[in-house]
């Protein structure tokens, strides 16, 4: 890791007040899960997967990703149609 890498997990790890190594793991682990989002719902946005093949691929529930596509501004193309699949599937 470079010198700026290290000061920034260093910073981190005062701010939360625990160890270097459990602040890289939660670093980690939200920065995969926010790329495997971003993934997911660039993909949604090409048309490649659904919406609930989103919510797949990033490892999420439904309502996380429609949370997340919403907050993001990706709900462009989720019409009627697709919120009655998913309606009707979480039935």
């Amino acid at each position: 890791m470079t010198e700026d890498e290290l000061d920034l997990i260093d910073r981190l790890t005062t701010v939360q007040d625990g160890s270097r190594s459990e602040s890289i793991r939660r670093a980690i682990r939200r920065g995969a899960r926010g790329e495997l989002i971003r993934i997911a719902l660039q993909r949604y946005q090409k048309g490649e997967i659904g919406m609930r093949g989103a919510a797949e691929l990033a490892g999420v529930t439904l309502s996380e990703i429609l949370h997340e596509a919403n907050e993001r501004g990706v709900l462009s193309n989720y019409d009627e149609t697709d919120l009655s699949h998913d309606v009707a599937a979480l039935r």
